[in-house]
């Protein structure tokens, strides 16, 4: 018998896929996982769902962030916790309203991510200075930098009211624990403000690092779906270290068996997202997770783009 997390993640699959259509599988995939963990009968959670993506749509223009095909994944994320398109775009303006007066980078995505995740986690608008405040302390060189991820985990910590020190402070212990655990230091950049979010013991993440390398020795072609980075990010979110091998190998296996199919670096993504919540996921209010499906999502969509843009290349040439 399947894990209980993975037939809650069949069931959402599939009254997502029927409420949507065709064209827009792949994100009712990542709105599936978006919503797991919420509590709420599937079709309630549906329902949430294309009401906050048409408050999104009535607010926002199609060329405007987040982009359309998106927003299903952004009103999952937001119908999961309980709030709403409304909120993110007023969330999005307080954001952008807030980086003209002090100057300073645009925000990926018109600040999209950024404000869902500071909803998610449960933040304020009142907030949105604070978050300016860790990103400019804990943001790295230009010419490292990783937009997306900085922003991401300055919005969890503001909407935990932690200061800029404190937030600092855990990604430096994030980075001592990678390199503790001997994850490749290619891999660390693209993990680093993961680990960070999740916070966990120097011990509790080499011991899951360990067991999950063991495990993906298993399967062939596991850890290239899953990627070190992905590993690195699992080993930091589950809190049964001893048991996330075996729920990556099984979730691997229903994401793999999945019709119509997932390219392979999607399915890594969805395969990991699925392990954590089989063992216990132990990310504060579950906006990284969302925000772990949004990204997948938004790889699949540059996938799938890059995909056709080459055959359309090939076939002409």
């Amino acid at each position: 018998m399947a894990h209980s997390a993975i037939e809650e993640y069949r069931t959402l699959e599939t009254a997502f896929f029927d409420a949507t259509k065709k064209s827009e599988r792949m994100s009712a995939r990542f709105a599936a996982a978006a919503c797991m963990g919420a509590g709420e009968i599937p079709d309630t959670l549906v329902r949430r769902t294309l009401r906050e993506r048409d408050a999104i749509n009535a607010l926002k223009s199609g060329w405007r962030s987040p982009s359309t095909s998106m927003r299903l994944v952004y009103g999952a994320a937001l119908a999961a916790s309980k709030r709403d398109g409304g909120g993110l775009v007023k969330m999005m303006d307080t954001l952008a309203a807030e980086r003209k007066r002090r100057g300073g980078r645009s925000l990926s995505s018109a600040g999209a991510p950024a404000a869902l995740v500071m909803l998610c986690a449960g933040g304020s608008y009142s907030q949105s200075s604070m978050f300016f405040d860790i990103l400019e302390e804990i943001a790295g060189p230009w010419w490292r930098r990783n937009p997306p991820a900085e922003e991401t985990y300055a919005a969890m910590m503001a909407a935990g009211n932690e200061t800029p020190a404190t937030a600092k402070d855990r990604l430096e212990k994030a980075r001592n624990a990678l390199a503790t655990a001997g994850v490749p230091k290619s891999a660390r950049s693209k993990c680093e403000y993961d680990v960070a979010i999740a916070h966990p013991r120097t011990d509790d993440f080499t011991s899951a690092w360990t067991s999950l390398n063991v495990a993906v020795q298993q399967v062939r072609g596991l850890r290239q779906r899953a990627s070190w980075a992905g590993l690195a990010t699992l080993a930091a979110q589950v809190e049964d270290g001893s048991n996330a091998g075996d729920a990556l190998i099984e979730a691997d296996a229903f994401v793999r068996s999945l019709r119509p199919r997932i390219t392979s670096m999607v399915a890594g993504k969805l395969a990991v997202r699925l392990a954590a919540t089989m063992t216990g996921l132990r990310t504060p209010a579950g906006a990284a997770a969302d925000y772990a499906a949004i990204l997948a999502a938004q790889a699949a969509m540059i996938a799938a783009t890059t995909a056709a843009t080459t055959a359309a290349v090939v076939a002409a040439t």
